[in-house]
């Protein structure tokens, strides 16, 4: 089955051609890697470029730094029946793609997350962020409404869900949370416990950028969902607490 892999890029030149080197390879090579780039001012075109290699498609987005609108546009743009995730500081595994890959060949997995090691230098890799040992598949609401599967963009899932549910928020500037909660209230989540992304700690980390949004996020996609009665009133008061909870620690600590 081909994979769609989307990637968001903003100013990366110097990055970014490392992220698709590990895309390029990819043990699995039926795929289209399709690079978004939010008027970049650098010379990201010419490194995407350079490459050569027609699995790659380069589109230039007028600048906007709304990842939602962004990684939207790109899978309008996407031909595959697997959607893949994958930040332009990241780097995979040579199997992510074989591994992953075998298990959309199981009907039942509609949509999968993993486990990931952070780094700066490749040659100190940092252990695997979870503890989980083993794979296992389930419902995992209440994982992701406690913080316990957090939304790293790592996810595949298959295309086909998104006739049952929109993508990304366009009304909030990274709604990958919102996303990934919306999709544990309907689905069942396949987490597989291997490291099998690399993730780049560096200043220009989007991640550490805008953090208060992602609490105000947090309420607002679960009241919908309680509004909607998706979620019970349990979840979604233990949910405030602890959004609630980790503001407080944010603002006591920054």
């Amino acid at each position: 089955m081909k994979i769609s892999i989307i990637t968001i890029t903003y100013n990366r030149a110097h990055l970014i051609g490392q992220t698709i080197q590990s895309v390029l390879d990819q043990t699995h090579g039926y795929f289209e890697h399709i690079i978004v780039d939010d008027g970049s001012d650098d010379n990201t075109e010419n490194v995407v470029s350079a490459f050569n290699d027609n699995r790659l498609r380069y589109f230039r987005h007028e600048h906007c730094a709304n990842l939602s609108r962004l990684h939207n546009f790109g899978i309008r743009k996407a031909n595959g029946e697997i959607i893949a995730i994958l930040d332009s500081d990241d780097l995979w595994k040579s199997d992510k793609l074989e591994k992953t890959a075998a298990l959309f060949e199981n009907p039942e997995v509609d949509f999968m997350t993993h486990n990931i090691s952070y780094f700066s230098d490749l040659d100190r890799v940092k252990k695997p962020y979870y503890k989980h040992r083993i794979d296992f598949h389930k419902n995992l609401l209440t994982e992701v409404l406690q913080f316990k599967i957090l939304p790293f963009p790592v996810i595949l899932f298959r295309r086909n869900i998104l006739t049952k549910m929109p993508y990304l928020n366009e009304n909030f500037v990274d709604g990958q949370q919102d996303f990934l909660i919306r999709v544990a209230s309907k689905y069942k989540i396949y987490f597989m416990a291997e490291s099998l992304t690399y993730m780049r700690l560096h200043e220009k980390n989007i991640h550490k950028k805008n953090v208060i949004p992602y609490f105000s996020n947090y309420y607002k996609t679960t009241t919908n969902l309680f509004l909607t009665k998706k979620i019970s009133t349990v979840e979604y008061l233990n949910g405030i607490f602890l959004n609630s909870k980790n503001l407080a620690k944010h603002l006591i600590t920054n």
